[in-house]
């Protein structure tokens, strides 16, 4: 795969991924069609076509180029076969508009709405990358594969099997409660956790070889996933006492119920070392000039007489 197409898809995952976690209808938008867009970027590079900069006519040069590339279709696994859900060109004429709405104006859309867009994104990137690699005849696992790396270091870490297993065990706690209380189906679906997703990511080898392979970080990662979900139902329990006027769920009007689960919200947690904090100077600047001092002082303390008059050292 050519590394310019490469790099767009690998762009294409990030907006997507960040899409994944928004934490306002707003962000999920801007994001999810900026991941849209790049996976346009890969196509009509792939291609040979130079992307246009204007975003509406890279749109139309994907459109009339790879009228079929976001086509839904069946994927075979082995001996198992599952639906891979495509993109219409008219609705993402439309999530457009609404990118370009949310990035210029006043925004307000319903947060079902806006997570219905951030899953039409994954699914533009998923079938452009299936239609890449059906192009370079290689297979689209390996091809996602290798975009996930180039991404963010790997496709599935340590951290992303611990989560797994903690949103298992959460699953499991609602089927048995739905054993108890009479609604199975009911209780899993309507399961916090089926909502809730968490990840760790870096910019760097090192930290994301830590993340990929550590289960001592992966493990506390799922810790803080499982506090994470029962945030979000001590959430969802007041949002229901202020919308219902503190009536208990069972005397609760279906409307009412459905606009208590209807947001979205996002924990934003975040390191950004290698800074002074409050000036935001990097410490390698700083450390660069008192380590050339240093280190000055000692050439020159080991090549010179004790007896020969200093000499002023240089500025850092």
């Amino acid at each position: 795969m050519n590394d310019d197409v490469l790099l767009r898809l690998a762009i294409a995952k990030q907006y997507a991924h960040h899409a994944n976690f928004a934490g306002t209808p707003r962000q999920a938008v801007a994001d999810g069609y900026s991941a849209v867009d790049a996976m346009f970027s890969a196509l009509l590079v792939h291609s040979g076509q130079e992307p246009s900069k204007n975003h509406k006519q890279k749109f139309d040069d994907a459109r009339k180029s790879f009228p079929m590339a976001f086509a839904a279709e069946i994927v075979s696994a082995e001996n198992s076969w599952s639906f891979a859900p495509g993109a219409d060109w008219a609705s993402l004429e439309e999530y457009y508009k609404e990118w370009l709405s949310s990035r210029y104006d006043k925004f307000n859309m319903d947060p079902g709405l806006a997570s219905a867009r951030v899953k039409e994104a994954h699914a533009v990137v998923s079938a452009g990358i299936r239609f890449l690699a059906n192009a370079e005849k290689t297979d689209a696992d390996e091809l996602d594969k290798l975009v996930c790396e180039r991404a963010f270091g790997y496709k599935f870490s340590e951290t992303s099997d611990a989560v797994s297993d903690a949103h298992g065990r959460l699953f499991q706690e609602a089927e048995e409660l739905g054993d108890i209380y009479g609604s199975k189906l009911g209780t899993k679906l309507a399961a916090t956790t089926n909502y809730c997703d968490l990840d760790l990511t870096a910019g760097d080898a090192l930290t994301q070889q830590i993340i990929l392979e550590d289960k001592e970080v992966a493990d506390d990662a799922a810790r803080v996933y499982h506090l994470f979900v029962e945030l979000v139902d001590k959430i969802q329990t007041k949002r229901m006492e202020r919308i219902s006027g503190g009536k208990p769920p069972e005397e609760c009007t279906p409307e009412e119920i459905i606009d208590t689960f209807d947001f979205m919200v996002s924990l934003k947690a975040r390191y950004h070392g290698g800074t002074i904090p409050l000036f935001g100077i990097p410490w390698s600047k700083v450390l660069k000039g008192v380590l050339s001092r240093a280190t000055y002082a000692l050439k020159k303390g080991a090549a010179e007489p004790a007896n020969k008059k200093d000499e002023p050292m240089p500025a850092a």
